[in-house]
């Protein structure tokens, strides 16, 4: 989408808002031009003494109220319709970010960190709110008062006029000058506000390691260089707003200046009428308002044309064709319980030739446990992050049945395989809630009391059931940001029970447990896969004792599958597999 599409595609969700308020805007300066012809009239019904005179001036005046209320009224309008469709583009525009960045693949995340992402969502839409509000509401001011004024004070004196435009178009040559360097500076400093916001972010994620390694005076040093660099971008800004946009304003004042001068003539050569002046002035106002409005707006509409360039780096940035397109309830259907066959399996990451692994080929078939062993380094979560599409996988290489993943939404793949990694994130909510992230709404109290039942069995499932009866609050302690209140093993645990809460066909478990004993390990491994029957499992391990009753283990070491069996197979086949069971059985025994 182009810029111009762009602005006219979220213009449009508010059209028949902004018809009514340009409506409006156009009713309230008609008035207010009015308005002075009729002060004008009373003025100069002052100095007449006919009969009739007292009566016209009443009625100039009555005209000048009933115009005044009337204008106060549709100002309000306008002002209603014009600065609301402001708050409802951002909220429509944050609506379709979240859900482009719901959709956009890893390759985008790893080329924008969360804190410059959220300095676009928070910091960017804020100058688009801003453009869409106040500045279509100045826009059309500024247009219908620069069109509507200067007419009739044309026909009160087109000399005056005349003479009154020259400082105007004087301060328009200086008010260009810093208009063009204005949008270069507002587009450096949200760069400089999205560099601030990703570093603070990197240092608020690791703060205990700042406060363990003493290194908070290195911190501030860095946070200070890059809000050094935004301070002198924003000083350079209002530097230019200062001294040069105010440059109308001042050519306001000379304005006045001439027409008090040449006006006063006039009435003293009889030109013009004190009336005629008086309502000259009144315009010389009326135009002012507008041109003091122009240097705020050409602010707002820099501070739009840069955040709209920064918010179209998420809503350009391209998504995979399959991933536009869902499947039909019909052909899900198909798919249930359909065996995951991975063939010939090659990967290695972008920009580096090494394999990560090589010819991986292996079948999970409905309902089967199957396990991966392997040491740091063999290539075991980039097999994972294969199965689930979170790389970008070759095509022809992992199947879901007869369908390739590579022709799959990541959407649709992932109601079918559910992984659950290492690093378990949690909300700032209660127990409860982060167990049920992500499951369908509950319509009605029957459902309500039957998931409740479900929390409590796949908590118990998890091995959680007696932390949480410990705590004062139940399953309803709220476990704070990352789940800080929470142990390793808790989080990871909690973790489990979230996956386990949302049924799919395939359960991923990578390296799940090394939070904890080999004992609890071994508690929550049986009762995950006595509570998973009929569901197919693959877990994740450098520990045997994780892997001991399943289906079918593989061997994995330098990115290759060594062998694959049973575990009485393998401790007779696999020589790798035998010595990594006796030290690790060693050193169980050496932790009683």
């Amino acid at each position: 989408m182009s810029k111009p599409q762009f602005i006219l595609h979220y213009f449009l969700i508010n059209k028949y808002s902004y018809l009514f308020a340009v409506f409006c805007i156009f009713i309230v300066n008609w008035l207010q031009v009015e308005i002075p012809r009729f002060i004008q009239q009373a003025i100069d019904l002052l100095n007449q003494t006919s009969g009739d005179s007292g009566q016209a001036l009443v009625e100039n005046v009555k005209l000048v109220i009933l115009f005044s209320v009337l204008m106060v009224i549709v100002r309000v309008l306008s002002r209603m319709y014009s600065l609301n469709p402001g708050r409802i583009t951002e909220a429509a525009l944050k609506n379709d970010l979240f859900h482009r960045l719901n959709r956009l693949p890893s390759t985008f995340h790893e080329k924008f960190p969360s804190g410059k992402l959220i300095s676009i969502i928070n910091n960017d839409l804020n100058g688009i709110r801003l453009f869409y509000g106040i500045g279509f509401l100045q826009l059309f001011n500024i247009l219908f008062a620069l069109s509507l004024t200067p007419i009739w004070m044309w026909q009160i004196s087109p000399k005056l006029t005349l003479y009154s435009i020259i400082p105007i178009m004087v301060a328009f040559v200086f008010f260009r000058m810093g208009f063009r360097h204005l949008r270069l500076l507002h587009t450096k400093r949200l760069g400089r506000l999205q560099d601030l916001s990703e570093q603070l972010m990197n240092y608020l994620s690791g703060i205990d390691l700042i406060k363990n390694q003493q290194m908070g005076p290195w911190v501030m040093q860095q946070i200070a260089e890059v809000n050094k660099k935004l301070y002198s971008t924003t000083m350079k800004i209002t530097r230019i707003q200062t001294f040069v946009m105010p440059i109308l304003d001042y050519a306001n004042h000379i304005m006045k200046v001439l027409i008090l001068g040449l006006g006063g003539y006039y009435v003293l050569q009889s030109e013009l009428t004190i009336g005629e002046i008086t309502a000259f002035l009144s315009y010389s106002v009326l135009l002012a308002l507008p041109l003091m409005s122009l240097g705020r707006i050409m602010t707002v509409y820099q501070m739009g044309m840069a955040s709209v360039d920064s918010v179209q780096t998420i809503l350009n940035s391209p998504v995979a064709a399959q991933d536009l397109t869902l499947l039909a309830d019909e052909q899900k259907n198909t798919l249930r319980k359909a065996p995951l066959v991975v063939k010939n399996l090659n990967y290695s990451y972008p920009g580096n030739e090494q394999l990560v692994l090589k010819n991986i080929c292996f079948r999970i078939n409905p309902g089967q446990k199957v396990g991966v062993l392997g040491s740091i380094g063999a290539g075991k979560s980039t097999l994972v992050n294969c199965l689930n599409h979170h790389l970008d996988v070759p095509s022809a290489s992992i199947y879901l049945g007869d369908t390739d993943i590579t022709q799959m939404s990541r959407q649709d793949l992932r109601g079918f395989i559910r992984t659950m990694t290492q690093d378990a994130y949690l909300f700032s909510d209660t127990i409860e809630k982060n167990v049920r992230f992500g499951s369908s709404i509950i319509k009605n109290k029957k459902s309500e009391n039957k998931n409740t039942s479900k929390v409590q069995d796949v908590l118990s499932l998890s091995e959680l059931s007696e932390d949480i009866a410990r705590f004062t609050k139940g399953d309803q302690t709220v476990v704070g940001e990352k789940g800080i209140m929470l142990s390793g093993g808790q989080k990871q645990r909690l973790s489990i029970a979230r996956a386990l809460f949302t049924p799919s066909d395939l359960i991923i478990m990578d390296n799940v447990l090394s939070a904890v004993d080999y004992e609890t390990e071994r508690k929550i491994l049986a009762a995950v896969i006595s509570g998973v029957s009929g569901q197919s499992l693959l877990v994740v391990s450098h520990r045997v004792s994780a892997l001991e009753s399943m289906d079918n283990i593989l061997v994995l070491q330098k990115g290759e599958i060594i062998a694959q069996g049973t575990h009485q197979e393998l401790l007779v086949n696999s020589e790798y597999y035998l010595n990594t069971w006796r030290l690790q059985q060693q050193d169980a025994k050496d932790a009683q």
